[in-house]
């Protein structure tokens, strides 16, 4: 076996300061490797996030259709009795029924309505039937 001396330069020795291409380029394909496996792994990791909050949304929206539907088949069913058929149109649309005794109240608005001495448009007051204006 031959040993060199050290301080006889050699092809296998490492120059000092300088990388080796090789390592340089391994360098470069594992950043590379790490870049593309984020990217692979990033990517369908938004869109799957993208995706939950859109069903999470839709959900909601299901739920509040859901409810809305329930109260709506309830009012329809309502609509069918004619017991609240009756009442809403007595309260909401002021019907009577054949024979009932209708009152009607007449009010003067000028008893009701006082407008002020300084009110700046006259043509109010002669409507209203005050003599003042």
């Amino acid at each position: 076996m031959s040993t060199a001396p050290a301080d006889m330069p050699t092809q296998t020795r490492r120059r000092e300061g300088k990388p080796r291409p090789l390592a340089v380029l391994v360098g470069l394909v594992i950043v590379v490797s790490a870049v593309s496996l984020l990217a692979v792994l990033l990517f369908p990791w938004q869109s799957l996030t993208s995706q939950r909050r859109s069903i999470d949304h839709a959900a909601d929206t299901l739920e509040r259709l859901q409810a809305e539907t329930s109260h709506l088949a309830v009012q329809v069913a309502e609509a069918k009795d004619p017991v609240v058929v009756e009442r809403i149109a007595r309260e909401q649309l002021s019907l009577v029924r054949e024979g009932d005794t209708l009152y009607r109240l007449n009010v003067d608005p000028a008893d009701v309505i006082m407008l002020p001495l300084a009110w700046p448009l006259p043509g109010v007051a002669h409507l209203l039937g005050d003599g003042e204006g």
